[in-house]
Protein backbone atom coordinates (compact mmCIF):
# COMPACT_ATOMS: atom_id res chain seq x y z
CA UNK A 1 0.00 0.00 0.00
CA UNK A 2 1.57 3.31 -0.90
CA UNK A 3 2.49 5.84 2.04
CA UNK A 4 0.74 9.27 2.37
CA UNK A 5 2.72 12.17 1.70
CA UNK A 6 1.03 14.11 4.60
CA UNK A 7 1.03 13.16 8.23
CA UNK A 8 -2.55 12.72 9.54
CA UNK A 9 -4.25 15.31 10.71
CA UNK A 10 -4.02 15.96 14.63
CA UNK A 11 -7.48 17.13 15.95
CA UNK A 12 -5.98 17.94 19.52
CA UNK A 13 -6.35 22.06 20.55
CA UNK A 14 -2.83 23.83 19.92
CA UNK A 15 -2.34 26.26 22.01
CA UNK A 16 -4.29 25.82 24.98
CA UNK A 17 -7.30 25.72 23.15
CA UNK A 18 -9.53 28.53 21.37
CA UNK A 19 -12.42 29.44 23.50
CA UNK A 20 -12.64 30.00 26.94
CA UNK A 21 -14.12 27.68 29.25
CA UNK A 22 -18.44 27.45 29.24
CA UNK A 23 -18.55 28.07 32.86
CA UNK A 24 -16.41 31.63 33.04
CA UNK A 25 -18.21 32.99 29.84
CA UNK A 26 -21.68 32.11 31.56
CA UNK A 27 -20.48 34.04 34.81
CA UNK A 28 -19.38 37.08 32.55
CA UNK A 29 -23.07 37.06 31.25
CA UNK A 30 -24.71 36.65 34.90
CA UNK A 31 -22.41 39.79 35.71
CA UNK A 32 -23.85 41.43 32.61
CA UNK A 33 -27.14 40.90 33.30
CA UNK A 34 -26.89 41.84 36.97
CA UNK A 35 -24.58 45.19 36.34
CA UNK A 36 -27.74 46.26 34.04
CA UNK A 37 -30.52 45.87 36.43
CA UNK A 38 -28.78 48.26 38.92
CA UNK A 39 -28.22 50.62 35.75
CA UNK A 40 -31.72 51.47 35.01
CA UNK A 41 -33.26 54.87 36.57
CA UNK A 42 -36.44 54.12 38.48
CA UNK A 43 -39.62 55.40 36.36
CA UNK A 44 -37.92 55.73 33.28
CA UNK A 45 -39.28 54.03 30.37
CA UNK A 46 -37.90 50.49 29.11
CA UNK A 47 -35.02 51.02 26.36
CA UNK A 48 -36.79 48.80 24.02
CA UNK A 49 -40.11 50.07 24.13
CA UNK A 50 -40.64 50.97 20.75
CA UNK A 51 -39.24 47.61 19.63
CA UNK A 52 -42.02 44.88 18.92
CA UNK A 53 -41.20 41.58 18.09
CA UNK A 54 -42.56 39.30 15.26
CA UNK A 55 -43.64 36.08 15.41
CA UNK A 56 -42.46 33.00 13.71
CA UNK A 57 -44.72 32.22 10.82
CA UNK A 58 -46.63 29.13 11.11
CA UNK A 59 -48.20 27.15 8.37
CA UNK A 60 -52.20 25.89 8.03
CA UNK A 61 -51.29 23.03 10.37
CA UNK A 62 -49.86 25.01 12.68
CA UNK A 63 -46.54 24.24 12.65
CA UNK A 64 -43.13 26.43 13.10
CA UNK A 65 -41.66 27.56 8.90
CA UNK A 66 -38.23 27.25 9.02
CA UNK A 67 -36.07 29.70 7.05
CA UNK A 68 -32.96 29.18 5.46
CA UNK A 69 -31.55 33.08 5.63
CA UNK A 70 -32.00 34.24 9.48
CA UNK A 71 -34.02 37.36 9.67
CA UNK A 72 -34.54 39.99 12.71
CA UNK A 73 -36.52 38.92 15.42
CA UNK A 74 -37.36 42.81 16.44
CA UNK A 75 -38.58 46.10 14.24
CA UNK A 76 -38.71 49.29 15.17
CA UNK A 77 -42.28 51.28 14.60
CA UNK A 78 -40.41 54.91 14.41
CA UNK A 79 -39.66 56.33 10.92
CA UNK A 80 -36.66 58.42 10.39
CA UNK A 81 -36.10 62.12 8.53
CA UNK A 82 -32.67 60.97 6.70
CA UNK A 83 -32.99 61.11 3.33
CA UNK A 84 -32.06 57.53 1.41
CA UNK A 85 -29.94 57.27 -1.69
CA UNK A 86 -31.18 55.04 -3.89
CA UNK A 87 -29.54 54.19 -7.36
CA UNK A 88 -31.05 54.51 -10.20
CA UNK A 89 -29.92 55.38 -13.97
CA UNK A 90 -31.46 57.96 -16.39
CA UNK A 91 -31.21 58.73 -19.86
CA UNK A 92 -30.04 62.79 -20.25
CA UNK A 93 -29.47 64.57 -23.64
CA UNK A 94 -26.17 65.14 -24.24
CA UNK A 95 -26.36 68.89 -24.05
CA UNK A 96 -27.70 68.55 -20.72
CA UNK A 97 -24.84 66.42 -19.60
CA UNK A 98 -22.46 69.33 -21.05
CA UNK A 99 -24.47 72.40 -19.11
CA UNK A 100 -24.12 70.04 -15.92
CA UNK A 101 -20.16 69.95 -16.81
CA UNK A 102 -19.66 73.14 -17.35
CA UNK A 103 -21.68 74.01 -14.15
CA UNK A 104 -19.51 71.28 -12.27
CA UNK A 105 -16.39 72.90 -13.65
CA UNK A 106 -17.37 76.51 -12.42
CA UNK A 107 -18.20 75.59 -9.25
CA UNK A 108 -14.98 73.96 -8.86
CA UNK A 109 -13.26 77.18 -10.24
CA UNK A 110 -15.66 78.90 -7.48
CA UNK A 111 -14.64 76.85 -4.32
CA UNK A 112 -11.63 74.73 -5.26
CA UNK A 113 -13.93 71.43 -4.74
CA UNK A 114 -14.75 69.55 -7.29
CA UNK A 115 -18.50 68.01 -7.23
CA UNK A 116 -19.88 64.60 -8.19
CA UNK A 117 -22.17 64.73 -11.13
CA UNK A 118 -25.23 63.08 -8.86
CA UNK A 119 -24.88 65.82 -6.34
CA UNK A 120 -25.68 68.74 -8.92
CA UNK A 121 -28.70 66.26 -10.36
CA UNK A 122 -30.16 65.84 -7.12
CA UNK A 123 -30.21 69.99 -6.62
CA UNK A 124 -31.44 70.15 -9.57
CA UNK A 125 -34.00 67.72 -8.71
CA UNK A 126 -34.46 69.17 -5.13
CA UNK A 127 -35.44 73.09 -7.04
CA UNK A 128 -37.34 71.00 -10.09
CA UNK A 129 -39.23 69.18 -7.37
CA UNK A 130 -40.16 72.50 -5.37
CA UNK A 131 -41.28 74.54 -7.98
CA UNK A 132 -43.37 72.26 -8.48
CA UNK A 133 -45.21 71.89 -5.79
CA UNK A 134 -45.39 75.18 -5.32
CA UNK A 135 -47.07 75.63 -8.84
CA UNK A 136 -49.81 72.93 -7.83
CA UNK A 137 -50.43 75.20 -4.36
CA UNK A 138 -51.08 78.40 -6.16
CA UNK A 139 -55.19 78.77 -6.85
CA UNK A 140 -55.89 81.06 -9.63
CA UNK A 141 -59.85 82.23 -10.72
CA UNK A 142 -58.09 82.46 -14.12
CA UNK A 143 -60.13 79.79 -16.72
CA UNK A 144 -57.38 77.99 -18.60
CA UNK A 145 -59.55 77.36 -21.60
CA UNK A 146 -61.71 80.57 -22.28
CA UNK A 147 -64.78 79.81 -24.03
CA UNK A 148 -65.42 83.65 -25.32
CA UNK A 149 -62.60 83.31 -27.67
CA UNK A 150 -64.84 80.97 -30.29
Amino acid sequence: MPRSKRAPIDYAPQFGGIFRPKEAVEHELAELDRGSDEETIAGSPPLLAHVTTIEPETDRAGSTLSRSSPSPIARTNERTNERMKTRHSFDVWHDQLLALTEIQVARFNRTGRKPKMGELVQEALDAYIAKQLERTNVRTNDRSYDRSQR
